[in-house]
């Protein structure tokens, strides 16, 4: 009765429910983890490029990270805890707006308010807002985008102007905190182009060029500014360095005028291998001792990586199409980041251990599972009915998809963090796809129809 008077309430009243259910959890990770928030190697980065700019002083830039999560935990005045609690209301507007992208699509109340509750629910989702990591506000400016897509009415009409320029601006936010966003805006402009193909020349160049205008001036600015600061012309200094984690099972192959770095990184890599370690962190170690014995800057040593990454890309591109493949499939995979030993209480992290092991992380592996059988559904559709429809779903279909190949092609290592953001994404074509198809699914397994109460 309780529960049924409860489940009333929060359809009468959803963001006043999911407001207080998620500030709940909130409070309750917050007191189990003793209110520590999680540092990472990548932590220290980011907490730098805020120093600078809280003293605006970019004389020691490595043109290693943009500017967007620098400039969040700037906002908090480079505390930790401070920034945590942002990224806390972050998740929670991320509830609100995923509430309001769902029940506007789908015009299911109850659906709506479970896939509002995903950032509130899952482990791994409530420990990226403990942590100092990109993952948080990554997520939220993808949500963010999507929501301006609907309050727009994207897929359902021709926009203005003006409602075409602050898409772009919004699917520019992600590239700010995480340059694999560069996709966003190109990938958003050719979704609009599908939808919009009649609206003739002249509306088509437009709006072309304010969806892509903001990310253009973005990356322009970034890359001068890199260039300034590094030599180095580049949205990221990693670029290099990333290829080179692609190529390090094959890194043995690179042409003889490249035995300085190909032995060393081959070392590396074959000792870390031995210790149970992650191989792809052998280039790093080969930066440490390069960076020890020539005071080699990250920018010039990803640089120095270019010509032995392009002659191990164009000798072994099978070596390289298994290295991809490989990255592929641990993007699908999932994990938590948390300080495991700062849980104080032995019992409690033992718990939420055994927890997220034995029952979030199958769920997730088994909700992702669904999701690749579904995308499969969508094209086989499309092409059987020689018909292709431009739906919001196909359009996550399309952007998970081409975000998994596209960090799949030039990063190696840490693959599951990246398919993070697009988490309520996943869950979002998973449950519609249910709704709209629930009449094909075994009796045993629907879900009982409620009364409907209105909002």
């Amino acid at each position: 009765m309780i529960l049924k008077k409860a489940g009333e309430w929060s359809k009468k009243h959803p963001y006043t429910f999911l407001f207080f259910f998620g500030v709940s959890t909130r409070i309750l990770i917050y007191v189990l983890y003793n209110g520590h928030v999680s540092i990472f190697n990548d932590s220290g980065g980011y907490i730098t490029v805020a120093e600078m700019i809280k003293n605006w002083d970019f004389s020691n830039f490595n043109g290693t990270r943009t500017p967007g999560y620098p400039f969040l935990i700037f906002l908090a005045n480079l505390s930790e805890p401070i920034t945590a609690f942002y990224q806390s209301i972050l998740g929670l507007l991320a509830s609100f707006m995923l509430f309001y992208i769902f029940y506007k699509n789908s015009k299911n109340l109850s659906f709506s308010l479970y896939i509002a509750l995903i950032p509130s629910i899952f482990l791994h989702l409530l420990f990226y807002e403990r942590a100092i990591l990109t993952e948080n506000l990554t997520m939220f400016c993808l949500i963010f985008c999507i929501w301006v897509l609907f309050k727009t009415n994207f897929f359902l009409q021709r926009l203005s102007l003006l409602n075409i320029l602050l898409i772009g601006l919004a699917s520019t936010l992600a590239l700010v905190v995480r340059p694999m966003f560069i996709i966003l805006p190109p990938f958003i402009t050719f979704y609009y182009l599908a939808l919009n193909f009649r609206s003739g020349i002249f509306h088509n160049v437009i709006s072309i060029l304010l969806l892509c205008l903001p990310a253009f001036i973005f990356y322009s600015f970034w890359s001068s500014f890199n260039e300034i600061h590094t030599g180095y012309k580049t949205i990221t200094a990693y670029s290099g360095i990333n290829i080179a984690q692609t190529t390090v099972f094959f890194a043995e192959n690179a042409d003889e005028k490249y035995s300085d770095i190909r032995d060393l990184q081959v070392r590396k890599r074959d000792s870390l291998i031995v210790n149970g370690a992650d191989p792809a962190m052998a280039i790093w170690y080969v930066f440490e001792d390069l960076e020890r014995k020539d005071s080699i800057s990250v920018a010039e040593f990803s640089q120095l990586l270019k010509p032995m990454n392009n002659n191990l890309l164009k000798n072994n591109k099978f070596a390289y199409a298994k290295s991809v493949a490989k990255s592929w499939v641990e993007f699908w995979g999932t994990g938590v980041m948390w300080n495991y030993d700062s849980f104080k209480i032995k019992e409690i992290k033992w718990v939420l251990a055994g927890f997220w092991l034995f029952i979030m992380t199958p769920i997730i592996i088994i909700l992702k599972i669904l999701f690749l059988l579904i995308c499969a559904f969508h094209f086989y559709k499309r092409i059987r009915n020689r018909k292709w429809l431009f739906t919001f779903e196909f359009f996550c279909v399309l952007l998970i998809l081409g975000a998994s190949l596209g960090q799949a092609l030039v990063v190696y290592g840490g693959n599951a963090r990246f398919s993070m953001p697009f988490f309520p994404l996943i869950l979002i074509v998973v449950v519609q796809f249910y709704l709209n198809n629930k009449n094909y699914v075994p009796t045993c397994f629907r879900i009982k129809k409620r009364r409907h109460i209105s909002n």
